[in-house]
């Protein structure tokens, strides 16, 4: 009789407890939101020339992030990317004040993660909505970019 520790009868027993071992894993699914969800309804009511930066904040609430725009900057980023003749481009730096951006975004995420075998997709999308003041802090535009509806 044969009482080694490492027969070939102790070795086939751990081969169901090693393929189980190699078939651990875990699975996700996941959704994630971030922002909150800009109605449509109060966009509507939002008047170029006559919408106030409170009523904006009254009616969307606060934004995700203000922006001060810096028009040169903008301008000259532009251009360091055209080439060609001479381009003159004039832009009244008094046009736009600050940006509100208003974002609502939704990540979709799917992972398995086993000892032989790792997968991991995520799908982000986002509305956005920018609202331009002047600088008397009146409206002047709005930029709305519906995005989430396909997820």
């Amino acid at each position: 009789m044969n009482t080694h520790p490492l027969n070939l009868r102790n070795l086939l027993k751990l081969i169901p407890l090693f393929s189980l071992a190699l078939l651990t894993g875990c699975v996700g699914i996941g959704r994630n939101y971030e922002g909150n969800d800009v109605l449509l309804d109060a966009l509507a009511k939002i008047e170029k020339g006559k919408t106030t930066r409170a009523e904006v904040l009254e009616l969307l609430g606060a934004p995700l992030r203000v922006d001060k725009v810096n028009i040169t900057a903008l301008t000259e980023q532009s251009l360091a990317r055209y080439e060609g003749e001479k381009l003159t481009l004039q832009i009244d730096p008094a046009l736009f004040d600050e940006i509100y951006v208003y974002e609502r975004k939704q990540t979709n995420t799917f992972f398995v993660f086993t000892f032989l075998f790792n997968y991991y997709r995520s799908d982000e999308r986002s509305d956005r909505l920018a609202v331009f003041f002047d600088r008397d802090g009146k409206v002047i535009g709005t930029g709305w970019t519906p995005g989430r509806k396909e997820l």
